[in-house]
C-alpha cells in the first residue's frame, strides 16, 4: 500500500510547475516559492523527509498528515504569536492549520510545504489584523533607497529585540520574524508574502532601524 503511495506521489510531483496551485501564480516581481532553496534552521528540526510526506500525505497517508502538521505546528505558533500576539494567536494558528489541511492537495511542489506554510499564516494573521483594526499602514520607501543598506543586526536576535516587535507595523514584522526568527532569506520572505524584493527591504529596513533606536536608548547606562 504504501508503495503504490510512494508511487502516485512520484507521478504527482513530475507535473510541478513554479507556481503553488491554481488561482494563486506569482507576478513577475515575485519569486515563486519553488525557486526557493529552503533551509532549516539549527533551532527547528528537521522532518526525517517532508517532501516525501507531503507526498504521501496528498495520497491519502493520515499518518504522513499528522506529522506535517505536528512538524509545522511549532515553527508556526512562533510566527503567529509574533505577528499577531497571544490574544489572536490561537484562532490564527486554528484557522492556518484547517486550511493546510484542506488546501494541501493543491500544493504542486512538496519541496516548499514549509515557505507554503508561512504564506498561508501570513495571510489569515494579516485578515485577523485588519479586522481588529490593528493594521497600521507602511509607507515603503523606493528600493533604490537601500543599495547600502546593512540589514544585519550586528549581533543576534534576543528576547529583547523579539519583545520590542510591536513597536512596529505588522508589515515590517512580519519581515522581520521570516528574516531573524526563521533565518529566510528576504527574497524568500518577499516571495511567502507576495511583496517585490524592494518592499521587502523597505520594510526590513523600517523595522530593523525602529527596533535599533529602542535596543540602543534601553541599554544605555542610567
Amino acid at each position: 500500500m504504501q508503495g503504490a503511495a510512494q508511487e502516485i506521489g512520484i507521478q504527482h510531483a513530475s507535473r510541478v510547475h513554479n507556481y503553488l496551485f491554481d488561482g494563486t501564480e506569482l507576478s513577475a516581481l515575485l519569486a515563486p516559492l519553488s525557486s526557493m532553496q529552503t533551509q532549516t534552521p539549527a533551532t527547528e528540526p528537521a522532518a526525517p523527509d517532508q517532501t516525501l510526506l507531503v507526498l504521501l500525505a496528498q495520497s491519502g497517508d493520515r499518518a504522513a498528515l499528522e506529522q506535517l502538521l505536528r512538524d509545522a505546528y511549532g515553527p508556526l505558533r512562533r510566527y503567529i504569536t509574533g505577528l499577531v500576539g497571544a490574544a489572536l494567536a490561537d484562532d490564527v494558528l486554528q484557522e492556518t492549520s484547517l486550511q493546510i489541511f484542506r488546501k494541501l492537495s493543491y500544493l504542486r511542489e512538496p519541496s516548499v510545504f514549509r515557505p507554503w506554510t508561512f504564506r498561508i499564516a501570513s495571510r489569515i494573521a494579516f485578515a485577523h489584523l485588519k479586522h481588529a483594526r490593528r493594521w497600521q499602514p507602511l509607507d515603503d520607501a523606493p528600493p533604490d533607497h537601500f543599495t547600502s543598506f546593512d540589514s544585519s543586526l550586528g549581533e543576534a536576535p534576543d528576547e529583547a529585540f523579539f519583545a520590542l516587535l510591536d513597536r512596529v507595523s505588522p508589515a515590517s514584522r512580519a519581515v522581520l520574524l521570516l528574516r531573524y526568527q526563521h533565518d529566510l532569506t528576504l527574497e524568500e520572505s518577499a516571495a511567502i508574502l507576495e511583496i517585490p524584493i524592494g518592499t521587502a527591504k523597505s520594510r526590513l529596513h523600517y523595522g530593523v532601524t525602529t527596533l535599533r533606536k529602542y535596543l540602543t536608548s534601553e541599554r544605555k547606562p542610567a
